[in-house]
């Protein structure tokens, strides 16, 4: 559906490189100047602002998860997954896989995998030396193990895993229609469906704890493609957000030394590390939503039929609501930020997220690494505004 915005701000100096590059000068823009905006090239409108964000994810009736499936990249990517539906139909798909994800699941189920994992991934680290990539050798295939034992997928490697991860996430940012992304999202899909598949043959005979298990022997058993839509969107996120996090901490605490000594000295802990991080880089940056009836904005008429981004990269920068917001300070009041959402879309992995990296991943690593410094800070590079994170880390210790 096309718009015609006479009466509403235009943002038409937004471009997709410069988002791509870095959004957060763009995003302090749309904040000063236009906090609701219609931008051309992604043909929706923006909410930059921390309480329009926080207000519209609590109100499903008028911001729906329901995109048309013409419209949506992600849906065309996954299939409708649980993201893309409201309630009850989102509800049903997320207590399918609930048990899984649960405190008491991680606690005696997860945190020995993520244990385990964690020192498999330091050996490998160690074995490589000092200049190893810490963000492609430690906390990409480190997430993704932990993710296929959370999902239930058997024989799934990490490359195979960050193959499909990134891929899908190709899929949802291809907003000008690239034959050459559908076509590798098409092939990804493919072989995700020959994982389930073997793993729910298995599954339907050794059930256990996984979400791929608990989906199919749930109360209200998941139809197939809901159940192959929801483990595409695991995929895509359970992957890059722990493994963008991890990166994004590390760089975070390194290039503030003082900070990272108040860690070490007890004066904050690694979940004030894991929440500042997720506030300042959040790994996630816009959700999209589809406005079912004409409403108002920080003043702004936005009609019905109109997709609107939720950008909550720039929500958790609004200066409104955290003091000097685009610096990354533990020492900062504790408020709640949206880098896992809000309301009923909230985040169904935070649980298992928060543990994996700051009870298991943080500490160990700059236990088991002394000395531990970027190998050249200039060179890190951050990259992407949908989902955000270093594309590298090169890092030296102090090897035994």
């Amino acid at each position: 559906m096309a718009f015609v915005m006479t009466d509403v701000p235009v943002a038409d100096w937004v471009n997709l490189a410069e988002l791509a590059a870095d959004p957060y000068p763009v995003y302090a823009r749309l904040r000063r100047e236009m906090p609701v905006a219609w931008v051309p090239a992604l043909n929706r409108f923006l909410v930059t602002g921390f309480d329009a964000c926080f207000q519209a994810e609590l109100d499903q009736e008028t911001f729906s998860s329901h995109e048309d499936a013409q419209r949506s990249t992600q849906v065309r990517t996954m299939g409708r997954s649980m993201l893309r539906k409201d309630d009850p139909e989102h509800k049903r798909d997320r207590m399918a896989s609930a048990s899984a994800l649960r405190p008491v699941t991680i606690r005696k189920v997860w945190m020995e995998v993520f244990e385990r994992n964690a020192e498999r991934y330091l050996q490998h680290m160690r074995a490589l030396g000092p200049g190893a990539d810490l963000f492609r050798e430690f906390a990409v295939p480190y997430a993704a193990d932990n993710l296929c034992a959370i999902l239930g997928l058997r024989g799934v490697d990490a490359a195979t895993m960050m193959d499909w991860s990134h891929t899908l996430i190709a899929g949802i940012g291809n907003v000008t229609g690239d034959p050459a992304v559908w076509l590798e999202t098409e092939r990804v899909r493919q072989e995700m469906d020959e994982a389930i598949d073997a793993s729910v043959a298995w599954l339907r005979r050794e059930p256990d704890a996984s979400m791929l298990s608990a989906m199919l022997h749930a109360a209200e058993p998941l139809p197939e493609d809901a159940l192959r839509a929801n483990v595409r969107l695991t995929v895509s996120g359970g992957m890059n957000e722990p493994s963008h996090v991890i990166g994004s901490a590390v760089w975070a605490l390194l290039t503030h030394p003082d900070q990272l000594a108040e860690v070490r000295a007890g004066v904050w802990n690694w979940a004030d590390v894991f929440e500042e991080t997720a506030r300042w880089q959040s790994p996630v940056g816009m959700y999209p939503r589809l406005v079912c009836k004409e409403t108002e904005v920080d003043g702004v008429r936005i009609p019905a039929g109109a997709t609107v981004g939720l950008v909550i990269a720039s929500a958790n920068r609004d200066e409104r609501r955290f003091a000097q917001a685009e610096r990354f300070d533990l020492r900062r009041e504790r408020l709640t930020n949206l880098a896992f959402g809000n309301g009923t879309h909230i985040c169904a992995g935070n649980w298992a997220a928060r543990a994996m990296i700051s009870q298991v991943a943080l500490p160990r690593l700059f236990d088991a690494l002394p000395g531990l410094r970027l190998a050249d800070p200039q060179a890190v590079e951050f990259r992407g505004w949908v989902f955000r994170g270093v594309r590298g880390l090169p890092v030296c210790w102090e090897a035994a």
